[in-house]
């Protein structure tokens, strides 16, 4: 996906029939990393509401299975998009949907928060439905503040949990 900050985000409804591309995705995925592995289907596809068209699945693993697992998915995908000492992220449409693979630590800080508000919109009806109607609201500003919108509301969210 590539960035615009002054221009609207065009949000794509949500459609159930995703989630068979996602399956026959995963599968094709397991085939090069192995069965060995977790991977979750997270983000706005996986909460069944609107959002940017991407499917975000998520690998985790140990720091050793990383180094085992980082080069077959060089190999099918190319170099990551973005690498960091504990995540990477690889694109890679099929059947004309981006798919945004991330390779994290399983206990890495940024996989862990993600996880923790995944779960919560999950399990929050409420705060799922506000959710997508800030999406939908800030989509038609600029991409900029629907980011910043966003990262307002998962900062409120993550309070809840925030143990210091």
């Amino acid at each position: 996906m590539k960035f615009n900050s002054t221009e609207p985000v065009k949000l794509v409804p949500y459609n159930s029939k995703i989630l068979v591309i996602v399956n026959e995705f995963t599968k094709l995925l397991r085939k090069t990393i192995g069965n060995n592995v977790t991977i979750e289907h997270r983000g706005a596809t996986a909460l069944g509401i609107s959002g940017v068209g991407e499917v975000d699945l998520y690998i985790m693993v140990s720091p050793k299975k990383w180094k085992k697992i980082l080069p077959k998915l060089e190999k099918k995908f190319g170099k990551p998009g973005s690498l960091d000492h504990e995540w990477a992220r690889f694109n890679q449409v099929y059947k004309n949907i981006e798919f945004e693979i991330m390779l994290v630590h399983e206990n890495c800080k940024d996989n862990i928060e993600n996880q923790i508000f995944f779960n919560h919109l999950k399990s929050n009806k409420k705060d799922l439905e506000k959710y997508e109607q800030l999406k939908v609201k800030y989509s038609k500003f600029s991409e900029r503040e629907y980011y910043i919108q966003k990262d307002k509301f998962i900062k409120r969210i993550m309070k809840i949990y925030d143990t210091k």
